[in-house]
């Protein structure tokens, strides 16, 4: 493992990942997201909380850029695995994925012998109809897997020797205008990637892949970039797809006769909808504002269904792929509900409610409600090491340890620091002690003295005739009328969900996935038009706001929604039960069916 940053004796998690060294010397190209002693023990959490599943998260965060972008990071439990990477263009993000999902760590330590048998045994439950080899091979479409790479330590020498060869060219082609060959590097990085995850989900893995954007500032001036990004997305994320034993890509979008010939035989069941065999977060600066943008690239993808499916000639599941904002209130309520479901922290309803409150406050610029969810599960982890029930004052006291651009960033950095000072402190605090403990000069702390004397928690003492600082215990705010006095007046009226195609009934098969994996509420009348959607939020309402990627912004983060009405669904009692109501489109039925095509 490289050396860490220089400077303090324990980085941050951001600084700790950000600090890759130089595959060039003696750093790894692919590295384990923890284990090392400066390591932040709760890294793997911290990532794996916050993703949706079977979503594309949004995470407005500000992660340090990589010291060398070509390193990726691998972390696994028994049962989930999570990859984390930094965005470097189409090619070169797609290369380090498919690098790091057949890693030789990942091929020893995830997708190894024991995990998948010798002759790849072990994914079999005993209750198909097919033998292993053919469920691979024509179901899940694993790729390179021929009659002489049954066996793992045969596939094992063919995959890796394909992984080599695509990464050489991506060295190659990733700044050439050779746009043929640029064309079948990606159409072979896309078999690879969707054989690797096809793999991960037919041994029983999650599998969550982190994209940082550092540098959304570039996106946003560049509209070239921008839809680089969008379109990587909408390329990718729809391969990373299944139903039961079959490749959801294979079923849905493929139209070559050759390859439509080798696949198992499926029968669908009515409403079924497919899983993913991938999630995905993306993490930065304002990438929330490419919320749209992206739905409505991944929306378009999502019309180039096989004309049979379109026309309703031939019946399968459908795929949705729903873009979820994960800073908003039901967001940071479904982090808070999945620490203390992990921790069994015994929160009430009504502390869980005003721990999404204080968040918001804690981790939000001014008026936007919203929250960074990594800041988030950090806090609530370190107050947990502190009480297996932690107070809502000591899960502030623990966001206060966080750096003071994560923490309060509504205020003024020298004001973040005397209100964590004072938070950390066991006893009342006078000027002195708080210009030496904080690390400020006295005229900074004579100019932000009243920033901090405003908030809501300090309070001054008197002690031996001096005036001193501290924060006093938080009490329940009185009770405010429910969320949905602040919801539109068109609030109730149902919006269709977001499907790929219309939807025939047909009886389920034997291979069909278990009924509990499919069964969706009743979607008639889809068989007369063929609506595509893609869910703003599982669970959520539409946005009713229009977020450019040119808002002013005057706080001092940079993923700063300020002066932006707030959500109705982010008020502080939202209770995470509202009607969905997705951002949606449709489409007219097409004869003639848009070419996706390869991305270039």
């Amino acid at each position: 493992m490289s050396p860490r940053r220089a400077g303090r004796e324990t980085p941050t998690p951001d600084e700790w990942v950000a600090a890759t060294g130089n595959p060039d010397e003696d750093a790894d190209y692919v590295q384990w997201l923890t284990g090392h002693a400066n390591a932040a023990t709760n890294l793997h959490e911290r990532f794996s909380t916050v993703d949706h599943n079977d979503a594309v998260t949004l995470v407005d965060d500000q992660p340090h850029p990589f010291d060398d972008g070509r390193v990726a990071y691998l972390s696994h439990t028994n049962d989930e695995t999570l990859v984390v990477l930094q965005w470097g263009g189409p090619l070169a993000t797609l290369g380090r994925l498919a690098g790091v999902l057949l890693s030789e760590k990942a091929l020893s330590k995830i997708l190894s012998p024991s995990r998948l048998g010798q002759k790849f045994e072990a994914i079999d439950d005993d209750t198909q109809a097919y033998p292993v080899k053919r469920i691979l091979r024509r179901g899940h479409q694993v790729g390179w897997y021929s009659d002489s790479e049954t066996t793992y330590r045969a596939w094992r020498e063919r995959i890796t020797t394909v992984r080599d060869r695509l990464l050489a060219q991506v060295a190659e082609l990733t700044d050439s205008d050779d746009t043929a060959a640029r064309a079948n590097l990606f159409e072979d990085l896309h078999g690879l990637i969707a054989s690797a995850t096809q793999l991960y989900h037919a041994a029983g893995i999650d599998l969550t892949t982190t994209l940082r954007v550092p540098d959304t500032d570039a996106l946003a001036r560049n509209p070239t970039q921008r839809q680089d990004l969008c379109a990587f997305l909408a390329k990718t994320a729809p391969k990373q797809s299944v139903y039961g034993i079959h490749s959801g890509y294979r079923m849905l979008f493929e139209d070559r006769p050759a390859k439509l010939c080798r696949r198992l035989p499926v029968e669908t069941d009515h409403d079924a909808t497919m899983d993913l065999t991938m999630s995905w977060v993306v993490a930065g600066p304002t990438i929330t504002e490419l919320h749209d943008e992206i739905t409505d690239t991944l929306a378009t993808e999502l019309t180039t269904v096989r004309e049979t499916i379109a026309d309703g000639t031939e019946a399968a599941p459908t795929l949705e792929l729903p873009v979820v904002d994960g800073t908003t209130y039901p967001a940071i309520r479904r982090v808070i509900d999945e620490v203390a479901m992990t921790h069994d922290a015994q929160w009430t309803p009504r502390e869980r409610q005003r721990l999404v409150r204080r968040c918001l406050r804690s981790f939000g610029p001014a008026d936007t409600s919203r929250a960074c969810p990594y800041d988030v599960v950090v806090s609530l982890l370190r107050a947990l090491n502190e009480s297996h029930t932690p107070t809502l004052a000591a899960v502030e006291r623990a966001a206060a340890t966080l750096s003071p651009e994560r923490f309060r960033p509504d205020i003024t950095p020298t004001a973040t620091k005397l209100y964590a000072t004072l938070l950390r402190a066991d006893d009342p605090l006078g000027r002195s002690e708080l210009i030496e403990q904080a690390g400020i000069s006295a005229s900074s702390y004579d100019r932000r003295l009243s920033d901090v004397r405003d908030l809501d928690r300090v309070t001054p003492v008197q002690q031996g005739g001096h005036r001193r600082w501290t924060t006093t215990n938080l009490t329940p705010p009185p009770k405010t009328p429910p969320v949905t006095a602040w919801l539109p007046a068109s609030s109730d009226q149902p919006a269709p969900p977001l499907v790929t195609y219309r939807q025939l009934t047909t009886p389920a098969g034997p291979n069909s996935p278990h009924p509990d994996r499919t069964e969706r509420d009743d979607r008639g009348g889809w068989d007369r038009q063929p609506p595509i959607s893609i869910p703003a939020e599982p669970g959520c309402d539409a946005e009713y706001t229009t977020r450019p990627m040119t808002t002013t912004n005057t706080s001092r983060q940079p993923n700063s929604h300020a002066h932006q009405i707030p959500d109705a669904r982010d008020h502080p009692d939202h209770t995470m039960t509202l009607t969905p109501h997705p951002t949606t489109a449709v489409a007219t039925p097409q004869t003639e069916l848009p070419n996706g095509g390869d991305q270039q």
